[in-house]
């Protein structure tokens, strides 16, 4: 009889644990969406795809919660994460994000210059950069720091900025030879690169002079209830430890390999 006891108590231990993650989140979750690269990618009808869905669908394997895509333009997204109107969404680290949600950080990666090799100033890109003499186009809401922002604010002076609406926009211009280059982490510019067939026509040239980028999760502190929120932090922890994040951005990757090789995952 005594076993008998010690068996039903771990079967009810685990029904408990079982049932505790089965209803880990109280409500039904909204995930900022627009296009990232392979990170996310968001088709004509509005369809969500890619790294981010594929590790979102691992978290509510196992914990049941549920996550529902609002498709928006980027800069939309960022501003709904400051009216606490959305509450999760994709990003990269900067202070005026941390004062609004908790992070969870997956990735790092330095700017890069990414330019038309056949432009007349290919041999000194940098140089052609900060003299005015490339038409440079950047994602519209994109900010990846102060360092970012002076820049683009000289680009801007200069009359040789113009920001869009993704990733696509960029790299069908330049294929049209309508803009040189953008600044960019390389991994978020790199599906579009692939969808355009830009890989022989650029080069990538890391901005020594800009500090890291850290990339990954924003939770927010306003429209998330506080269980929620820490609840699947530390299933996410547990997820990027477990090395889920880079096994599935690896099989995405598949021929892609070198292009997104400046991609340093965190180790938790």
């Amino acid at each position: 009889m005594y076993w008998l006891r010690v068996v039903i108590c771990i079967l009810l231990a685990q029904w408990s644990a079982f049932s505790e993650a089965a209803s880990g989140c109280s409500r039904p979750l909204i995930v900022a969406s627009s296009s990232i690269s392979i990170f996310m990618e968001v088709d004509d009808l509005d369809r969500v795809s890619g790294v981010v869905p594929d590790f979102l669908a691992e978290i509510t394997k196992t914990t049941g919660c549920q996550f529902i895509y609002e498709v928006m333009p980027r800069i939309r997204a960022l501003r709904m994460l400051e009216a606490g109107k959305i509450d999760i969404i994709a990003a990269s680290k900067i202070d005026k994000r941390d004062a609004l949600a908790d992070y969870v950080n997956v990735i790092s990666e330095r700017p890069s210059l990414i330019m038309l090799k056949d432009h007349p100033n290919a041999a000194t890109p940098l140089d052609a950069l900060m003299q005015g003499k490339l038409q440079v186009n950047v994602v519209r809401g994109f900010d990846i720091g102060p360092e970012y922002r002076a820049l683009l604010e000289q680009l801007k002076q200069k009359n040789r900025l113009e920001d869009v609406l993704d990733t696509d926009v960029i790299a069908r211009k330049m294929l049209e030879k309508r803009c040189d280059a953008t600044v960019v982490g390389a991994s978020t510019f790199a599906k579009s690169i692939e969808k355009f067939n830009l890989e022989s026509k650029l080069q990538v040239i890391p901005m020594e002079t800009m500090p890291i980028v850290y990339s990954g999760f924003y939770f927010s502190k306003t429209s998330m209830q506080e269980k929620d929120r820490l609840f699947l932090i530390a299933e996410f922890n547990s997820k990027l430890k477990a090395g889920k994040f880079k096994e599935i951005f690896m099989k995405r990757v598949k021929n892609m390999k070198e292009l997104y090789s400046s991609v340093l995952f965190e180790k938790l």
